[in-house]
């Protein structure tokens, strides 16, 4: 029964206990093929995690944006995917309700067609009964299998769901960690800047002093006339 339900909802929910929380697409990470022939040997699931990790380290490797406008990125990244993921899950959800929907239609057909048929037969009381029994019979086998279909769909949704919502969790929480760091770093790096730019301050407030002392001096001493001077 399971079978034709991954045959209803698609690729996306044939995928094995061992594949990874979220679909590849959702992932975070940045395009590194030029060092993916160095990476050969390192298991996916690993390289999946180093993509990531590196994809969120490059939004914070210099001080060009304040700390709020880099979570302000990562939080616009984050509700892209969230949007891309019940996008891909509605669309599953139609195809999967437009398949139901399809079987009903061909099934009350089918029986609609029986029964005109069965009608215009010479048969006895117990013939048809026997024969509205078995189609009584046939509709609640069908009804039966296709509500287990929907409830093991709806399951599978609700656990994809989840596994969603786990993997954005965790990303949120190596984001922070890595946010705090920046916004410390950031701190201080302003801090030397604003320090650095002090100290030039001073170092032209007293160069100018020692060049007008130098001046002054200059100006102290007693005028030559000119053409006096052997």
């Amino acid at each position: 029964m399971f079978g034709v339900l991954l045959h209803f909802a698609g690729p996306a929910f044939a995928e094995e206990k061992s594949a990874p929380l979220v679909d590849d697409k959702y992932s975070l990470k940045a395009d590194r093929a030029a060092m993916e022939k160095l990476r050969e040997n390192i298991p996916a699931e690993k390289r999946a995690e180093n993509d990531e990790k590196a994809f969120m380290a490059q939004m914070m490797t210099d001080f060009s944006k304040t700390p709020s406008e880099v979570r302000g990125k990562f939080t616009s990244i984050l509700s892209k995917k969230r949007d891309a993921f019940s996008k891909d899950m509605n669309k599953t959800r139609e195809t999967f309700t437009k398949t139901q929907t399809t079987e009903r239609e061909a099934f009350t057909k089918s029986q609609q067609e029986r029964r005109e048929k069965f009608s215009k037969s010479k048969v006895s009381s117990a013939e048809r009964t026997e024969f509205y029994s078995k189609l009584e019979g046939e509709r609640k086998d069908f009804y039966s299998a296709q509500k287990e279909k929907r409830d093991a769909f709806e399951e599978d949704v609700k656990t994809k769901r989840k596994d969603f919502d786990d993997y954005i969790r965790s990303k949120n929480d190596e984001f922070n960690q890595l946010h705090r760091d920046y916004t410390q770093r950031y701190q201080d790096n302003k801090k030397a800047q604003e320090e650095l730019k002090k100290q030039a301050k001073e170092k032209k407030k007293n160069f100018d002093k020692d060049l007008e002392k130098e001046y002054e001096t200059i100006k102290a001493k007693p005028a030559t006339p000119l053409g006096t001077e052997e």
